[in-house]
């Protein structure tokens, strides 16, 4: 067993150096920090694949079980003799929780890993599953089926999506696009199964059955190996700090020109080499500190030289002499050194005001970066400014340090990528880099933590990273927000509710059930067609997310004037068909409207809305059927929703260029007060006699 998970690790090696033959270079770059070769390298292929097959049955499984709950939902309901507004909160727990934990879900998959995370997944819900046979009320059925059931597949569902955005950069859209296929795959096989579980067993045997093969997801789990960071021969930063000056110092850079000038006693001029400082780092230089600091120099004695020196020279000359070469070389040393490290000042403050109007808090994107760190450490000479700019290797490493781990499609189409030299410096930018400088001294004195101090740092920082609610401020992301709300709302309630509304209308339960796998069929065509449109440069995501979103709305509205079998399977056909964009293209859309640096933000909190409105529209659905004791209110109100979310989201180009427009002026209206500013502090003032 060791043997093969040693050699399943050297096969993942080779793949990594496949994909990226920077990763081959034996040394670090000259313009790279050191930790560009501690970030795990992406194979693109390889074991990625057996991830992707991974994610594919846990997709299947999780969403196959999710989505067809209304199969359940007529012998419920006769089981426990309770209406359907209240037993479709069981489903609606289902879904709306493993969606809406996803914040804390993305927190322990950081801390401990999607292998970790995905196995306590699938034992969390084998148990929910097992439990909710004992399930003797409507209410208890919520807690074991729909609360417990929907944390544990919120734990299955979040790492089978994160993996295969670790494993695969180049070819993601294509690994997504597989893994995500799943979903509606499961649809398809689990709709069937159900039906024929419940025809053979009760709901009790088919809960039991179902909870076997949710435990599968563990051995799926188990097959999301951790990616490792190459193990390379790289110098240590002091090593090539030190190696640096030296160089710069070879070819005279350093101090400006090799030599310097020296008048003699004569008044003659005398060109002289300057004096070799000492380029170890941390270590004073080889000149007079104390008459560099401005202190009044310390008597010495004189050296042997001096001692032994010819009478006839003149000794009060050469000292003379010695005296003024030796005042000129260190005040030429210090003006330099003043000059370099208010240069490394300016580089520092220059990198910062760029970091912070590209908003990217923790990264570091390009040579230029590297080099004003070195030569502000070489500054500071202090070893502890030098350690905090090495980001651990561990923290590198985690799942969710890449910012586009949620975005899947290609990254080639990312301006990120494409302003980058080569994929080696994109995956330098795009990984969060934790910000070891405030962690250091300052971090020591405080304590930090607050009350959270339970809480490991990784996992405190990726919660807080999904749920930073600040984000609701921007207009742009707060009418998205709302956007999928209503989308939500009317989305889940065809699957709840098309198999009893077809029963109505004379249907068979068997054919009716089918109606499941129409659409999960559909659904994944769409994906992958969705999936496929979008993938071109020229094509706006969001306009056809839109577009799908409202010809969604259309199919579930004509589902009451649907009175046969094919008018249900074309209205279920196009439903699924249309409705897999407003999945698909979920990270697409943010990143187009927000940028990469906001994805896992916003991606939380849109995971967050999706759940809270999932969980409340099948009720409502269930509640106007149980009033009306007709399904035709219910289809037109979640058609109207999905209407309703279509229209909002047609509106979010608009909300988007009145920001711009807003920013522009606020701009230009500061440019001209700093610039009202400078000419009022350059007018002559009028001088007081």
């Amino acid at each position: 067993m060791a043997s093969k998970d040693t050699r399943q690790t050297g096969e993942s090696k080779q793949d990594a150096k496949r994909a990226d033959p920077e990763a081959t270079s034996p040394e670090c770059d000259g313009e790279d920090i050191c930790e560009i070769h501690d970030i795990p390298i992406p194979p693109d292929g390889g074991w990625g694949w057996v991830i992707v097959m991974s994610s594919f049955l846990c997709n299947l499984i999780v969403d196959g079980i999710a989505y067809t709950f209304g199969v359940f939902l007529p012998k419920f309901v006769i089981y426990f003799n309770e209406g359907k507004g209240t037993v479709a909160w069981v489903g609606s727990l289902l879904a709306g929780v493993y969606l809406s934990c996803g914040p804390i879900v993305g927190a322990l998959t950081n801390k401990f890993g999607c292998r970790t995370t995905c196995i306590m997944g699938s034992v969390i819900g084998m148990a929910a599953f097992a439990l909710s046979t004992l399930s003797n009320s409507v209410a208890m059925l919520m807690v074991t089926y729909g609360i417990v059931g929907g944390i544990g597949f919120g734990l299955i569902y979040l790492p089978a999506i994160v993996s295969v955005g670790y494993y695969f950069e180049k070819k993601r859209a294509l690994a997504t696009g597989i893994a995500v296929c799943g979903s509606g795959f499961g649809t398809f096989v689990f709709a069937p199964l159900a039906a024929m579980l419940l025809e053979h067993y009760d709901w009790k045997g088919a809960n039991l059955i179902l909870a076997g093969i949710i435990f599968n997801c563990a051995v799926f789990g188990s097959l999301m190996r951790p990616l490792e960071a190459p193990k390379k021969k790289c110098k240590p930063l002091l090593q090539r700090m030190a190696e640096d000056k030296a160089a710069q110092l070879e070819r005279g850079s350093l101090m400006g020109s090799q030599y310097f000038t020296v008048q003699l006693p004569d008044g003659s001029y005398e060109k002289r080499l300057k004096v070799p400082v000492n380029v170890d780092p941390g270590v004073h230089s080889s000149f007079d500190l104390d008459e560099l600091s401005g202190a009044h120099a310390a008597a010495r004695m004189p050296t042997i030289s001096e001692a032994k020196g010819d009478p006839s020279n003149g000794d009060a000359a050469q000292s003379q002499e010695k005296k003024e070469d030796k005042q000129m070389k260190n005040s030429q040393l210090k003006d330099n050194l003043e000059d370099d490290t208010k240069e490394s000042d300016k580089l520092l403050e220059d990198g910062k005001a760029a970091a912070a109007l590209r908003g990217s808090r923790t990264s570091v994107s390009n040579g230029e970066a590297s080099n004003m760190k070195r030569r502000s450490a070489g500054a500071s000479g202090s070893k502890d400014d030098v350690s905090s700019l090495s980001a651990s290797k561990k923290d590198l490493a985690r799942p969710l340090a890449r910012k586009d781990v949620f975005y899947t499609g290609s990254v080639t189409n990312l301006p990120e990528y494409q302003s980058q030299k080569s994929l080696g410096s994109y995956r330098q930018s795009i990984v969060s880099i934790p910000k070891a400088v405030q962690s250091g001294k300052a971090g020591k004195k405080s304590g930090g933590g607050g009350c959270c101090r339970c809480i490991p740092e990784s996992a405190r920082k990726e919660i807080s990273g999904l749920m930073d609610f600040s984000l609701m401020k921007d207009p742009v992301f707060l009418f998205l927000g709302v956007s999928n709300v209503f989308g939500m709302l009317g989305f889940y309630v065809p699957f709840v509710y098309i198999i009893d509304a077809a029963t109505t209308k004379g249907i068979d339960e068997e054919t009716a059930a089918f109606l499941l796998s129409i659409i999960g069929i559909t659904n994944t065509v769409g994906r992958l067609i969705s999936g496929y449109i979008s993938d071109f440069p020229a094509v706006d995501s969001l306009f056809v997310t839109n577009v799908c979103i409202a010809v969604s709305g259309v199919a579930v509205f004509c589902v009451p004037f649907c009175y046969d079998y094919v008018g249900f399977c074309i209205a279920s056909g196009c439903f699924g068909l249309f409705s897999s964009a407003f999945i698909a293209l979920t990270s697409i859309v943010l990143v187009d409207l927000l940028g990469i640096a906001q994805l896992t933000n916003a991606f939380g909190l849109l995971c967050l809305l999706r759940g809270v409105a999932a969980i409340v529209g099948p009720p409502l659905a269930g509640s106007v059927f149980d009033m009306t004791q007709s399904y035709d209110v219910p289809f037109w109100l979640a058609g109207i929703f999905l209407f309703i979310s279509s229209a909002i989201s047609f509106m979010v180009p608009l909300v988007r260029r009145w920001v711009k427009r807003k920013e522009d002026a606020e701009l230009a209206k500061s440019a001209g007060e700093m610039k009202q500013l400078k000419s009022s502090e350059g007018s002559p003032r009028a001088v007081q006699t």
